[in-house]
């Protein structure tokens, strides 16, 4: 097969443009509350008491909607005004930030269509919860704003401040309360609070096919794989795990949780994996080694790990002990998940495993949203993310439901993971030397002697509540082409295809932390006096555990991910991004034939659907040299175009797979997709186009119009014709470009081409010449630290005395959270203090006692040591305003 490739790009003068969008018929407005055209004269249905009374004074915020596709110099005259852009609104529309007099001269451009207010009922989740009792709500701050003073603000209606995060807020209120919370006006989004939790070898070595890639030399050895989650084995990189020498640890991260008053007491059991060993199994089955025989080896056995502990003990108070008891929870995880996958980033990790989530049932929340942001601003960094556990058959027909995906996995730039059924053919055996009888409710009154050594696997009825056929009396282990009934189903409430691919999740066998456990360890957990879980059924030893959940079918899909690196950087010396990284996973893709699993491989839900996605992941045809790529790093933006060409002998079908990490959406839209990049291929006819998702029985076919939803195109036509085919990837709506894009090819039916494609045009293409393997992922070296903010308050103390509290904020010189950092500082009426920053780079210091005649009192920043990084002082600041970032007046 001789493929060739050509790259011409089309730029479209603005004169051009301009005439182009005169052809758009008036747009609609697409908020989570309301949809409504504006130039039609249409108002939005909202209720009063979510209206503003009165036009708006001094600075605030409006929707701008432009008359069609966005271009760039409109925007530019919007800011030349005085504009700030907060975030796009479909259709062609922005959150912009104005002064009122400023109003009607935005209104008078040539291609500004509308201005409007942005009411309060735009701010809240259409899937709030209130009622006249206090509840738990995420508050996010618009940015560029004094967050400490919008939180007092927000206080002085009435709702209670739990705690806060940067300009993240956990509120309680009532719906009164709530309804003055979208008044205040630099309150930019309230959404449910939901607490994070987790999504609980043979399936990534045989089913997903590592075992072949692995043996051809891609095994993540030149990648940093990260994963979040509760801790990992003893804590240290020692003690990790027998199958994960310290050798390839580059990092443990202790995330410890803070407190939130009236809610919890976070007690720190710092980085040890002692309740479930959740972690300590994702981790495994991301890169363990393995022991001699293969058992609990994981996807990518040669990566290196950068570990993040983000679960503590919470002992429950107040509201919140009504709600959850106390008890292991995901606290350390930040309100802002930018802070997370920095922290992993900086320690070279291009790789972000995550499993875990909260059960949002297809809803873009804060937390997708701050994940997309940080994939656009860093696009070679592939974040996964398990799809969640809450596949139900609610209507009884006998197949699982639809709308069920949690969030973050409703994130459009991460890779989301369903979860299929495992095999294996030695019928998962368990330790006949453990005694005691098994805490599995499906295994009752059993020990693993009494079973056989074998576990019994139950039915998805007995297990999880299924009732109709086929479902209710199907295993749930031990045919790998069908789905794991729990696992969550898209599509995301605003029609997105996920989960995007899926990978084993039933009964995998991984590493076993060796903390508290049953029938290997003296005795329990003293905190709540438990052994350890033993996860699913009874274990294979005290090496390794089973478990099952979309946690299970994230690591090894965040496992193929860092093995996709390790071949473009091996084979082709490229640092993928995420874009790229994703793409090869879904055109490599295998369909499941008995998604609805009625014992027949009959294929009745076929890509894509709301089940699988695309397929299930196929590592070896992933990195077998077969696929042709582009991973573009300069964009397109409206009306821009670039056309690849392709040779195909005709032997089999042809796959196109386009895929961009988006610009992250602002949380009111009611569509998320920002930048808007259609794909079509063209037979080499030159007159048969297909068009991207438009499929049917598993193909695409002609005809239908173009996706305006999702930023995953797939062209895959089944009975490819020999000849030059042409691949065009088309900007129809950049509001924030220019958009990057990753293509990726299957033109040779599977075989592996005869000659190297050729780019003409910008876009470079690698060659398929195999290069010596080099790492890319080498730690960022040691650079300087600041402080970014100084917060001080004070209580009341005993006897007409008051204490006072300055809370510190060390960033590093790209303004990240710097974790780990001794503060010392000195206070005006006397004496030192210190304190080491948290994960999120905070800590405290106090004076206590302070006499009643003392009116304020000064606390100074002196110096900042990490053992590594520079102080540098002349970088201290303070985004609230209240101090210089050196020095802060507490006043009594």
């Amino acid at each position: 097969v001789i493929v060739t490739l050509m790259a011409l790009t089309l730029i479209v003068a603005s004169g051009s443009a301009a005439r182009f969008v005169a052809q758009q018929q008036p747009a609609t407005i697409r908020l989570q509350a309301v949809a409504f055209n504006p130039q039609r004269g249409e108002r939005p249905a909202i209720a009063p008491e979510l209206s503003l009374a009165a036009s708006q004074t001094g600075r605030g915020y409006y929707i701008v909607q432009f008359s069609g596709p966005v271009q760039e110099a409109w925007k530019n005259d919007v800011a030349a005004l005085g504009g700030e852009f907060l975030g796009y609104v479909p259709d062609y529309a922005f959150k912009v930030r104005l002064d009122a007099a400023q109003v009607s001269r935005v209104q008078s451009l040539a291609n500004v269509a509308w201005v409007g207010d942005f009411q309060p009922a735009y701010k809240i989740s259409s899937q709030i919860e209130r009622d006249g009792s206090s509840r738990l709500y995420r508050v996010r701050v618009e940015q560029g704003v004094d967050a400490g003073f919008t939180a007092g603000t927000i206080a002085q209606v009435g709702a209670q401040i739990l705690r806060r995060d940067g300009n993240m807020l956990l509120v309680a209120a009532t719906g009164g309360q709530l309804t003055a919370v979208a008044h205040v006006s630099d309150v930019a989004w309230i959404e449910n609070f939901v607490f994070n939790e987790k999504h609980n070898e043979t399936g990534a070595g045989l089913i997903m096919g590592s075992n072949v890639a692995n043996a051809a030399g891609y095994d993540g050895s030149t990648q940093i794989a990260a994963v979040a989650d509760t801790g990992i084995g003893g804590g240290t990189a020692a003690t990790v795990h027998a199958d994960i020498p310290a050798s390839r640890v580059t990092a443990i991260f202790d995330w410890p949780a803070a407190s939130a008053g009236g809610c919890y007491t976070a007690i720190n059991d710092g980085a040890q994996d002692v309740d479930s060993g959740h972690g300590t199994h994702v981790a495994g089955s991301v890169l363990s080694d393995g022991n001699a025989s293969g058992v609990g080896k994981g996807t990518a056995p040669a990566a290196h790990l950068v570990f993040q502990a983000v679960e503590d003990f919470a002992d429950m108070k107040g509201q919140c002990s009504l709600l959850y008891p106390d008890g292991y929870y995901l606290l350390g995880l930040p309100d802002d998940l930018h802070n997370l996958f920095q922290q992993a980033y900086n320690a070279g990790a291009r790789i972000h495993a995550n499993s875990w989530g909260s059960d949002q049932a297809g809803l873009y929340t804060l937390d997708s949203s701050n994940t997309d942001d940080f994939i656009w601003d860093n696009p070679d960094m592939t974040i996964t993310f398990s799809a969640g556990n809450e596949g139900v058959d609610a209507n009884n027909n006998g197949v699982v439901d639809n709308d069920s995906i949690g969030s973050p996995a409703t994130a459009k730039n991460v890779i989301t993971i369903g979860a299929s059924e495992n095999a294996r053919s030695d019928n998962f055996p368990c330790d006949t030397g453990l005694g005691y009888t098994s805490h599995d409710p499906y295994q009752p009154g059993q020990t693993c002697g009494s079973m056989g050594g074998l576990n019994w696997l139950g039915t998805a009825g007995s297990r999880w509540g299924f009732t109709t056929e086929p479902l209710n009396s199907d295993p749930t282990g031990g045919n790998a082409e069908q789905m794991a009934p729990f696992s969550s189903r898209g599509p995301t409430d605003d029609g997105r295809i996920k989960p995007d691919v899926v990978a084993p999740g039933a009964w995998i066998l991984s590493t076993y932390s060796g903390m508290y456990q049953e029938g290997y360890d003296p005795s329990a957990n003293p905190r709540n006096g438990l052994f350890q879980s033993d996860g699913w059924g009874m274990p294979f030893n005290g090496e390794y555990k089973y478990f099952g959940g979309t946690s299970m079918s994230n690591p090894l899909a965040a496992g193929a991910a860092t093995v996709v690196r390790d071949y473009y950087q091996k084979a082709h010396g490229h640092a993928a991004s995420a874009a790229l990284t994703k793409a090869t996973l879904i055109n490599s893709a295998v369909d499941l034939l008995d998604e609805n699993n009625d014992g027949s491989n009959d294929n009745d839900f076929p890509i894509p659907n709301m089940h699988e996605g695309w397929g299930r992941i196929n590592v070896n045809a992933a990195t077998d040299g077969s696929l042709q790529f582009v991973d573009n790093s300069t964009g397109i933006g409206t009306g821009g175009s670039v056309s690849y060409q392709y040779s195909h002998d005709g032997s089999g079908p042809f796959k196109a797979t386009l895929v961009w990490s988006d610009f992250a959406a602002a949380e009111a839209a009611a569509t998320t997709l920002v930048n808007n990049l259609n794909l079509t291929v063209t037979a080499p006819n030159g007159t048969t186009v297909y068009r991207g998702n438009n499929f049917s029985g598993g193909w695409s076919q002609t005809g239908g119009s173009a996706d305006g939803i999702n930023n995953v195109e797939n062209v895959y036509v089944q009975n490819a014709g020999a000849g030059t085919w042409t691949v065009t990837v088309t900007g129809a709506n950049v509001p924030q470009g220019p958009q990057r894009f990753a293509l990726v090819v299957d033109a040779a039916g599977g075989g592996v081409p005869t000659a190297t494609p050729t780019p003409i045009g910008p876009t470079p293409t690698p060659t398929n010449t195999p290069v010596p393997p080099t790492p890319t992922n080498t730690p960022a070296p040691a650079g300087t630290i600041h402080v970014g903010d100084l917060d001080g308050s004070s209580t009341a103390g005993g006897g007409g005395r008051w204490n006072a509290q300055v809370t510190i904020t060390v960033h590093t010189g790209s303004e990240v959270p710097a974790s780990g950092v001794t503060v010392t500082g000195s206070w005006s009426a006397g004496g030192s203090a210190s304190c080491v920053t948290n994960g999120s780079g905070v800590c405290s210091v106090s004076k206590n006692n302070l006499k009643a005649n003392v009116s304020s009192v000064n606390f100074t920043v002196t110096s900042l040591s990490d053992g590594s990084s520079t102080y540098n002082s002349g970088a201290n600041h303070d985004p609230d305003g209240d101090s210089n970032g050196t020095v802060i007046t507490v006043v009594k």
